[in-house]
């Protein structure tokens, strides 16, 4: 008679590996806890750190340096930048701050930055008007020195600065479209203003007015004296101007001269004041 064969027992290998399923999971549970709760820890101890720093006295602005301004104050920078002596330095976000800079017109440029442990710098480089546009619509603007608009005009903005007529909207500068013909004209007479010598310094311009037929005339704060320059050629025509002055000027006869007519430069015409103020004298040269 043969034995019967012992048949192992399943169920208690199943217990077995069920207990080292469940101390698995059990560690595996103990470990997400303790992370977890490392986790939070370290979160409220930035918070806490966070906290403590950025409100504690010790960090608290001592000292603001502000330079750069020339129409704005001191305390016009500040408060356009948002900061004061109560100012925490680590709680600043400077690229914050230099935007609220940048927001103002007159900021062209601004860097700020922490001297740890209570300095803070700021630094601006502001716009340097170069003339007002009296738009024909009646609107406003002020250009810099590289002729982008960068303000519109306010009662504030008056002073000694030359005026620009007759332009309309569609002639200025914008994003992807280049300025009209008739506005790179009036920037080449003021590029030309600003060189050393030049007869038509920029301090003695009032005004330059833009016509679609007639070109650019210019009226200087000399005796309310006028140059129409018309279109193009303005180097020659200013070295023509420029050698037709010191003529005039030493001829006491031709030093009453109230007009220059360039628009054709090999025939300029000259007109005088006259005795009687009814009528004028012309010349030509």
């Amino acid at each position: 008679m043969k034995a019967k064969p012992i048949r192992k027992n399943q169920f208690k290998k199943n217990r077995k590996a069920n207990r080292a399923l469940l101390r698995q999971r059990a560690v595996a549970v103990a470990k997400g806890i303790f992370g977890a709760t490392a986790l939070v820890a370290a979160s409220a101890a930035f918070i806490f750190a966070h906290d403590f720093f950025t409100q504690t006295r010790h960090f608290q602005v001592r000292q603001i340096v502000v330079s750069g301004m020339q129409r704005l104050s001191r305390p016009q920078v500040m408060e356009i930048a948002g900061v004061g002596m109560q100012t925490n330095i680590l709680s600043l976000n400077l690229a914050t701050t230099r935007k609220r800079l940048l927001a103002d017109p007159w900021v062209a440029e601004a860097t700020v930055s922490r001297e740890i442990p209570s300095g803070l710098r700021l630094h601006i480089q502001e716009e340097i008007p170069l003339a007002i546009l009296d738009m024909e619509d009646g609107e406003g603007f002020l250009i810099n020195l590289a002729g982008e608009v960068f303000k519109r005009r306010d009662d504030s903005d008056g002073g000694a600065l030359p005026r620009v007529q007759g332009l309309g909207h569609a002639d200025l500068p914008v994003s992807g479209m280049p300025a009209s013909e008739a506005y790179k004209a009036v920037m080449t007479l003021f590029q030309l203003a600003g060189e050393k010598d030049s007869p038509l310094p920029l301090s003695g311009i009032r005004r330059i007015r833009m016509d679609r037929e007639i070109g650019a005339t210019v009226y200087t704060g000399e005796n309310n004296r006028v140059v129409k320059l018309g279109f193009g050629r303005y180097r020659e025509k200013c070295q023509a101007l420029g050698q037709l002055i010191s003529r005039l000027n030493r001829d006491s006869r031709l030093t009453r001269y109230t007009a220059i007519d360039l628009f054709d430069v090999d025939r300029i015409v000259i007109t005088l004041a006259s005795v009687d103020p009814s009528s004028s004298d012309r010349k030509e040269g």
